[in-house]
């Protein structure tokens, strides 16, 4: 053994081969930080390593036969037998230096790469607020647990720069994959993608969203072909914990897609000991220019607190049904997009076609991929906002729970359906989780708010001018509010408000927002609202009575006040036609104590009583009684009062 060890010592095999290792991995190094900027292809790593691995044994093999002398190379037989090594000199003691610290990297990276949480985190047990039921809308900070990520926007390296909605759909994509780890964590995509830019701090990004670790990505998309990089990245101290580049033609993005989510959920399982996602493999094949639609109405859903961008995110959605019927995602995006609007919002929807196009759309997508989350959550709003059906919705809003357990959307039906039905516990829990998920999402925060002002937690809405300016619909924002103070009584929350609303107007140049223009009208018609239902009967409210007595909407505001100035009967058809014509969903601020709730003059007649022993109307009362809230609903019938008009 010490001869032969003699040997490859005397032919500098050991010379050779440390050499050959040194070189050999900054030659893949190289490779990989260079492989974008080269556009070489996604494969051009692993083919250099086959060479090299591949020349080793001809290296040592050269090494073995061959001795370089002062006469040139010859074969090792004729140097002579008795020949000494060469002592070792500085060239050896370099490679020593250099291959120690080559294994160093090599055995650092392995050990990142196999590191897995002693103690999994429990998501459910971290979401848990109960002991702190009054979501704080502005503070609520989500705290940091090693099992969770933020998928931020992809940038777009297009030739034309003009692809960035493409690239924010794949991320969307990977985000809605990533959301059906039971196990982790994911901002939603509203914040997520707040964050957009190449100078964004990770460290801030880990702090506003909660998360741990953020993957991002580029995509160039040209002539046909696509090149996707993602990388996931420790927030902590920016440690590259896993990259990869992939090519392909368009019609392969979702195999890509599938690719990225199966090399996740290898990484994510040894990192994080989370669980698998779900493939998207059943997508593949969908027609380019419907994909390309579909992803351009996301972004467009994701800004919808803008009348605009909702209107055109659903002409973006039906165009990608009708470039391919077959492409279920787009049925799903539509059909939430028109259950979560209404037939005011939405162009070429008439009223009286309203809830036949929602179910429509459902339809089509239940029969292409029956089990997709977000088309559970579709349901569950159609059930609510549509057409009642409080079993239906509860249902629908579980299973998208289920599946996609850390998808904010998910969230956000479970406490919309759970504020209707009047669990105000589970409902303070889910609010809390979707705010979590998506702390910088408008639309969240103002209906998470306005679900928990209708059980009285008036202070959760009342976040100030200075939170309404950023936000795109600063009307929304404001009637929050009016409803959030009228509700608790508050007449200097009121008062607050509406200084607020007074030096938005005036100033509205140097905002980051555009006032609307009839925002006037707007605050008018709050200030009206909040003066009838506090009882002060000036000018504003009479002409708040007159706006709703004469107006034909079909809206349970409209049943209110008609009852309030004792016309019952014009209140009792304005009812009726909320079930027969359009049903109005804000039903459920007149079930609850306070000012909303329906007067008793109402409740005790007959035909009210009628009202409540349509179908699914018993059901909602049942199960809102059985949750303890009997406020709005019928009272026995006593027709002296009736007569009196109380």
């Amino acid at each position: 053994m010490n001869q032969l060890l003699a040997e490859l010592r005397r032919r500098n095999v050991f010379r050779v081969a440390a050499a050959y290792l040194v070189v050999g991995w900054l030659v893949m190094q190289v490779i990989s930080v260079i492989a974008d900027a080269a556009g070489l292809p996604d494969w051009a790593d692993s083919l250099a390593l086959i060479l090299l691995l591949a020349g080793l044994p001809v290296a040592l093999f050269i090494a073995w036969a061959f001795e370089l002398t002062p006469e040139g190379m010859q074969k090792t037989d004729s140097v002579g037998s008795d020949a000494t090594p060469t002592p070792m000199g500085g060239t050896d003691f370099a490679l020593i230096g250099l291959m120690v610290l080559v294994l160093g990297m090599i055995g650092f990276q392995l050990m990142s790469r196999g590191k897995v949480p002693a103690e999994p985190v429990d998501i459910a047990e971290t979401a848990d607020v109960s002991t702190t039921p009054i979501a704080d809308i502005e503070t609520i900070e989500a705290p940091v647990i090693e099992a969770s990520i933020a998928v931020l926007p992809f940038a777009d390296f297009s030739p034309g720069g003009d692809q960035q909605y493409f690239s924010d759909g794949i991320a969307e994509e990977l985000l809605n994959a990533l959301a059906q780890f039971p196990e982790l964590r994911v901002a939603a995509r509203t914040s997520a993608f707040s964050f957009r830019g190449d100078d964004v701090d990770l460290r801030t990004v880990g702090e506003a969203l909660g998360v741990a670790h953020v993957l991002e990505g580029s995509v160039r998309h040209a002539n046909g072909r696509i090149r996707i990089t993602v990388q996931l990245i420790r927030v902590s101290d920016g440690f590259h914990l896993w990259s990869q580049t992939y090519e392909r033609t368009l019609d392969d993005v979702f195999a890509v897609q599938d690719e990225t989510v199966t090399e996740l959920t290898r990484v994510l399982q040894v990192r994080l000991g989370v669980g698998a996602a779900i493939s998207r493999a059943g997508s593949s094949g969908v027609n380019p220019q419907a994909y390309e639609q579909y992803l351009r109405g996301l972004g467009l859903w994701g800004t919808r607190e803008d009348d605009a961008n909702r209107r055109n995110a659903f002409i973006a959605f039906n165009r990608a049904t009708e470039y391919d019927p077959d492409f279920a995602d787009a049925w799903a995006a539509l059909a939430m997009s028109i259950v979560r609007s209404g037939p005011d919002d939405l162009p070429g929807i008439s009223e009286s076609d309203f809830a036949t196009e929602g179910r429509r759309a459902l339809e089509s997508a239940q029969a292409l991929a029956p089990d997709m989350p977000r088309l559970h959550a579709a349901f569950a709003a159609y059930y609510i906002n549509v057409e009642l059906d409080i079993e239906q919705a509860i249902f629908h809003a579980r299973r998208a729970m289920e599946i996609a357990p850390n998808a904010a959307y998910a969230n956000y039906a479970l406490a919309d359906v759970l504020a209707s039905r009047g669990e105000v516990d589970e409902l303070i829990r889910a609010v809390d989780r979707a705010i979590s998920m998506d702390p910088l999402n408008p639309t969240v925060r103002r209906v998470g708010a306005e679900l928990l002002a209708m059980y009285g937690f008036g202070e959760s809405m009342l976040v100030g001018q200075e939170n309404c300016v950023g936000w795109i619909s600063v009307r929304a924002c404001f009637q929050g509010q009016i409803w959030a103070a009228v509700h608790a009584g508050n007449r200097a929350d009121v008062t607050m408000i509406f200084g607020a609303i007074d030096a938005l107007e005036s100033d509205s140049g140097q905002q980051a927002i555009v006032v609307p223009a009839d925002f006037a009208g707007d605050a008018e018609f709050m200030g009206a609202l909040a003066a009838f239902h506090l009882g002060e009967r000036n000018e504003l409210a009479t002409r708040y009575e007159q706006f709703v007595v004469n107006s034909e909407e079909k809206t349970t505001l409209r049943v209110q006040v008609l009852a309030r100035v004792g016309d019952i009967d014009q209140a009792l058809d304005a009812l009726f036609a909320t079930y027969y014509e359009l049903w109005d969903l804000n039903i459920a601020w007149h079930l609850t104590e306070g000012r909303f709730a329906f007067p008793d003059a109402l409740r005790r007649h007959p035909r009210f009583h009628e009202f409540w022993a349509l179908p699914r109307m018993a059901e909602f009362a049942a199960v809102r009684r059985a949750n303890g809230h009997t406020a709005g609903l019928p009272l026995p019938i006593e027709p002296a009062q009736i007569e009196d008009g109380e």
